[in-house]
C-alpha cells in the first residue's frame, strides 16, 4: 500500500512538471533579459517583446532598450536556450545508449574534433569559416568513432565508447600541437575552447532550424529508447532495429551538438547533470525525459551565463567555466555513488 501511494504521489507531481519547468524557464528568459551592464525593468522587457510580436506599439523597438534587448541581450538568451536544450537532449540520448551514467555529448570525440577544426580555422584561416570547421570537425570525429566501433554484426555501443575516448585523445594531442607550434594564436583558441555565447552569429536561425530537425528525429525514437534502456539484448527480442536506433540517435546528437558547438565553443556538463536531475524526479520514460531536459538544460545554462553577467568583476568569465565549476563536483559526485552502489 505504501509503495502504490508513493507511485500515486510521483504521477501526480510528475502531471504538474511540464508546466512548473515551462513556467520556471518563461520566469528564467524574463529575469535574464533584464539582467546586464544596463538593467532594464521586466515590463520593458515584456512592452518590447509585445512590440515584436505585434501585440503593441512597435516605436519602443527603435528605442534604446528596445535596440539593447533586441539586438544584444535576445540573441544571446536564444543562444543559450538552444545550447542548453541540445546539450541536455544529447546526453540524455548518450547515457541510454551506452548504458553509462557518466556519458554526455562528448564522449564521442565531438568536442575534440570540433575543437580541432576551429583551431584549424583560427590559426589558417584568422577565424573565417570556423563555424564550418568546427561542424565538420565533430562530425568527422564521430563517423570515425562509429567506424572503429563496428563489428562484424553491428555496431558496439561499448565499442563505440572506448573508440570515442580513444581518439578524442588523439585529436586533443593534435590541438596541442597546434597551438604549441602556433602560439601567436594561441589566446583565441584558448578563449574559444573555454565556452562563450558572447559571440551568437547571425547564422543562429540555421542552426535554430538544425536543431529542431535533430531533435525531431530524436523524440521519434523516444519509445525505441526506453527498450534500449533495458538492455541491447531486450530491446532486440522486443523488436527494436538497433542499428537503424544507434545510428539516427548518434547522427541526429551529432548533427545538433557539432551545430551547437561550432557557435558557442565548449560548454560542458550540461549534458552529464541535466539528465540525471530530470530522471530522478520525471523518471526514465523518454517520451518525457527528453522534452524536460531540453527545458531544464535552457534553464540551467540561462542561469550559468547571468551568474557572470550579474557582477561586473565576472563578465569576463566564459560561461563554459562556470558550468565547469558547477559541474564537476556533480561529476565525482555520481563517480563516487557508482562506485559505492547508492
Amino acid at each position: 500500500m505504501k509503495k502504490w501511494l508513493m507511485l500515486i504521489r510521483r504521477n501526480q507531481s510528475q502531471s504538474w512538471l511540464p508546466g512548473i519547468s515551462l513556467v520556471v524557464l518563461l520566469l528564467t528568459l524574463l529575469v535574464t533579459l533584464t539582467k546586464g551592464t544596463a538593467p532594464i525593468p521586466p515590463i520593458d522587457v515584456i512592452n518590447v517583446l509585445l512590440a515584436k510580436l505585434g501585440l503593441t506599439d512597435s516605436d519602443i523597438l527603435a528605442t534604446p532598450t528596445g535596440i539593447i534587448l533586441w539586438e544584444i541581450r535576445w540573441p544571446r538568451v536564444a543562444l543559450a536556450v538552444l545550447a542548453g536544450s541540445t546539450l541536455a537532449i544529447s546526453g540524455a540520448c548518450y547515457q541510454t545508449l551506452f548504458r553509462n551514467p557518466l556519458a554526455d555529448p562528448f564522449i564521442l570525440g565531438v568536442s575534440s574534433g570540433a575543437a580541432l577544426g576551429a583551431a584549424v580555422a583560427i590559426t589558417f584561416w584568422q577565424g573565417a569559416y570556423l563555424t564550418l570547421s568546427a561542424f565538420v570537425g565533430s562530425a568527422v570525429a564521430v563517423a570515425v568513432v562509429y567506424f572503429l566501433g563496428r563489428q562484424d554484426e553491428g555496431a558496439d555501443s561499448q565499442q563505440i565508447l572506448l573508440a570515442g575516448v580513444a581518439f578524442g585523445s588523439m585529436l586533443s594531442a593534435l590541438l596541442s600541437c597546434i597551438m604549441a607550434v602556433f602560439s601567436q594564436q594561441i589566446h583565441l583558441i584558448v578563449f574559444w575552447l573555454m565556452g562563450s555565447l558572447a559571440s551568437p552569429v547571425q547564422s543562429l536561425p540555421a542552426v535554430a532550424a538544425v536543431v529542431c530537425f535533430g531533435m525531431a528525429a530524436i523524440l521519434f525514437f523516444a519509445r525505441d529508447l526506453d527498450l534500449v534502456a533495458l538492455g541491447e539484448e531486450t530491446a532486440h527480442h522486443l523488436g527494436v532495429n538497433l542499428p537503424l536506433v544507434r545510428l539516427v540517435i548518434l547522427g541526429a546528437t551529432t548533427l545538433i551538438t557539432g551545430a551547437v558547438v561550432s557557435v558557442t565553443g565548449i560548454i560542458g556538463f550540461i549534458g552529464l547533470v541535466v539528465p540525471h536531475m530530470v530522471r530522478n524526479v520525471a523518471g526514465p520514460e523518454h517520451v518525457r525525459l527528453l522534452p524536460l531536459s531540453a527545458v531544464w538544460g535552457a534553464t540551467l545554462l540561462l542561469w550559468a551565463d547571468s551568474l557572470t553577467r550579474m557582477f561586473t568583476s565576472l563578465v569576463s568569465i566564459p560561461v563554459g567555466v562556470v558550468t565547469a565549476l558547477f559541474g564537476g563536483p556533480f561529476f565525482l559526485y555520481i563517480l563516487y555513488t557508482s562506485r559505492t552502489g547508492r
